[in-house]
């Protein structure tokens, strides 16, 4: 595993050498606005021990929110998964990390938003999964996924203090290990952190009997599921009676990361971040103002290493290499306004620029992939500016409303093209057509929350609305322009293994959704509690895919971006009942949650692609003094069977998994360990895609030596530890 030589950590050691493990003081409580602040009762805010829970054995951030209701994740590599609420995924999904709404500069979506945090490094988790405010983000049409890094931390006034936390982890399948370092030096008025994650894994076993034909690699292997993944942060922090700026950078390499839904793996993501935030508590309110820059070297190849054989080689084979690199620069100012003792206004805005190029080399001595390099996007830019406002009233002990608006606009543009010869059947005619075309786009986009919330007593509440939420396309969508099958298979970012071309002219995405949620639970919330969330979503414009020119049964086809119009619809359920109390045993409690979601295209009459079916967990909870906590859980997922017949999608069978979990965790030490999928179930991920993990990777037919048709497996039975210790 590389090393890499941070010079910010010698200067943050230095400082921690004069002084021993000290406690560290809260945020300021000047910094908290006074008013009525509801959350959305389908709100789920992860912190402390829950929090603890939910990073327990995976590298991958986005894993942390899939014990939430209604919220699934689309497979893709061991860091980088896309999360799901109520059938939206990816860039529908409001995803933003430290207040940053980061992009995705990828063709297959690779560096998602979530993969430039790393699990021990996340401080709070905020999930909307039912309507959300329009102070909550805009250019997304479903929940909210809200991600920040661990807070600044100081002393008492007039002493200085020094902590840190280092943490390890090993799980038996793949053979994954992962370590943290957090070391933090700090005064009354200023705070240095510096942190560090590193996480590596062998391609994963799958369960059962996995070996799809001629798979050319040892046991129940899941090809392409290798990783390499560091991620550091420095921030540092300084406050002042009423006054707090923090300032964060933070830098990412990946070397490798395999995905076995994808033709081409990871071979290299450097990510650097920049941000600056200032946060001030007036007599007026409170002013939140941020600005940030984001910029990205990200490459992809064919890599054959983890592929085929045993996979131990990760170098990857120069096949076709395909390279990207973005800049993203935003500010956003957002004042918190108290009017009166029953009326809190939110107002705000943003402005970001986001700059795209994604082309791929030529290789020497092919016909298909030379002389010229492949311009994918060329000059691709994408800048929104938005306002909103937002009103929250308590019009009566028992009952508030908000009412808010946003309006944005998006611009888009690109320049013209080329393919790697300028042959009519092989590029020139695409390129040529593209080139003619007016590249430059602009929408008008504007969504609208209305929600009332009625609360009776202490022990139900209720919320009911209605929002409008808007999409822009991205970059992907509008001016990937080859319909030769090779080069539009490389653009895919759902993993159905099909190639992807894009339409300039594709209108935004306007969803319309009606939710109810209800809390009924015992007084204190601690004896019993059930939640409900039926919803229902109609998206006009929604951007689904229609056959370029024709397609054919069981096999991968090139498919179009096309505006038709979607509804989907669903409902969330979820309690826990205490069971009781033992003197030596300690207190027992039963949890449960289910989703159900239906996604159909409207004008089609079919089915949306890559919904969850119905799903659910049960689980055991013992809590053992004020320290031990363990589980038994039940996971269960009926069959994949609504299928997307566009995109040929592969049906997945129904599975129940069984785990077991115990975790001790006080002040200063945490330890975690288990077993997941104890009956080692061999099954397919309903999320995972196509399994194209093995042999070539630009057929279209098949997967190069396994059938078309075969989905990803799942994670076989596996063993972990982990263990945190604070000093």
């Amino acid at each position: 595993m590389k090393v890499l030589k941070i010079t910010p950590i010698a200067l943050v050691a230095s400082l921690m050498l004069t002084n021993a493990y000290g406690q560290a003081a809260p945020n300021l409580d000047a910094l908290t606005v006074t008013g009525i602040q509801e959350a959305p009762l389908t709100q789920t805010t992860l912190t402390g021990k829950g929090l603890n829970q939910s990073r327990v054995n995976t590298p991958n951030t986005a894993a942390m929110i899939l014990n939430i209701p209604g919220v699934s994740m689309y497979t893709g590599g061991g860091v980088s998964g896309l999360p799901a609420i109520h059938g939206l995924a990816d860039d529908r999904v409001a995803v933003s990390v430290d207040g940053m709404p980061l992009l995705y500069s990828c063709p297959n979506h690779m560096n998602s938003p979530l993969s430039y945090i790393s699990p021990s490094n996340v401080g709070s988790v905020k999930v909307i999964t039912g309507l959300s405010p329009v102070s909550a983000g805009g250019d997304s049409l479903g929940g909210v996924v809200s991600v920040q890094s661990l807070p600044p931390v100081f002393a008492n006034k007039g002493e200085t203090l020094q902590q840190g936390e280092v943490g390890a982890s090993y799980s038996s399948n793949a053979q994954a290990i992962a370590g943290n370092i957090n070391l933090t030096a700090a005064g009354d008025e200023f705070s240095a952190t510096y942190t560090v994650d590193s996480a590596k894994a062998n391609n994963y076993t799958a369960g059962g009997n996995f070996k799809p034909a001629g798979n050319g690699l040892n046991g129940n292997v899941v090809g392409a599921s290798r990783y390499i993944a560091t991620n550091q942060q420095l921030s540092l922090a300084w406050q002042k009676d009423n006054h707090l700026v923090e300032f964060k950078t933070s830098y990412q390499f990946v070397p490798f990361e395999g995905y076995s839904n994808q033709r081409m793996d990871m071979t290299k993501n450097i990510g650097t971040q920049f941000n600056l935030k200032y946060t001030g508590q007036y007599d007026w309110g409170k002013l939140e103002a941020q600005a940030y820059n984001q910029m990205v070297n990200h490459q992809m190849d064919d890599n054959q290493g983890a592929r085929t054989t045993s996979a131990t080689n990760l170098t990857p084979q120069t096949a076709m290499p395909m390279l990207t690199a973005s800049s993203t620069n935003g500010v956003d100012v957002k004042g918190t306004i108290p009017l009166s003792e029953t009326q809190l206004a939110r107002v705000g805005g943003l402005f970001q620029t986001y700059k795209l190029n994604d082309w791929w080399p030529p290789v020497a001595g092919t016909m298909m992939m030379s002389p010229n390099t492949f311009q994918n996007i060329n000059n691709g830019t994408r800048d929104r500016l938005g306002v909103f406002g937002e009103l929250e009233q308590q019009w009566a002990k028992e009952w508030m409303g908000l009412a808010g608006v946003r309006i944005e606009q998006v611009a888009s543009n690109a320049g013209n093209v080329q393919g790697y010869s300028t042959s009519a059947m092989m590029y020139g005619a695409d390129a040529n057509a593209f080139n003619a075309k007016q590249h430059q786009q602009t929408d008008y986009n504007w969504d609208l929350t209305a929600l009332s919330r009625y609360k009776p007593d202490q022990s139900q509440n209720y919320e009911a609305g209605y929002s409008r939420k808007t999409r822009s396309p991205n970059l992907y969508e509008r001016y990937t322009w080859s319909s030769n099958s090779m080069a539009a298979i490389m653009n895919n970012f759902v993993g159905d293994g099909n190639g992807y071309v894009g339409q300039v002219t594709l209108a935004p995405e306007v969803a319309n959704t009606f939710s109810f949620a209800s809390d009924w639970h015992d007084v204190n919330k601690e004896l019993w509690g059930f939640k409900t969330n039926p919803y229902y979503t109609y998206v006009s414009n929604y951007i689904d895919a229609t056959c370029n020119s024709s397609c054919t049964a069981n096999q991968f086809n090139v498919l179009k971006y096309v505006n038709q119009d979607a509804q989907l619809y669903g409902i969330d359920l979820s309690g826990f009942t205490a069971l009781g109390k033992h003197a030596q045993l300690g207190k027992f409690q039963l949890n449960a949650q289910g989703s159900y979601t239906r996604g159909q295209n409207v004008t089609a009459g079919t089915n949306l692609y890559n919904i969850i079916p119905l799903n659910g967990t049960v689980g055991l909870v013992q809590f053992l003094g004020a320290n031990w906590t363990n589980t038994i859980q039940g996971q269960f997922v009926t069959a994949k069977t609504n299928l997307n017949s566009v995109r040929n999608e592969i049906a997945t069978g129904g599975y129940s998994l069984f785990n077991l979990r115990s975790s001790y965790d006080d002040k200063k030490y945490r330890v975690n360990f288990g077993i997941e999928n104890l009956l080692n179930k061999l099954y397919a991920l309903p999320q995972g895609g196509a399994y194209l993990g093995q042999g070539p990777t630009m057929t279209m037919n098949n997967t190069g030596g396994s059938p078309w048709g075969t989905a990803v497996a799942g994670m076989g039975r596996t063993f972990y530890v982990s263990a945190n210790m604070k000093f």
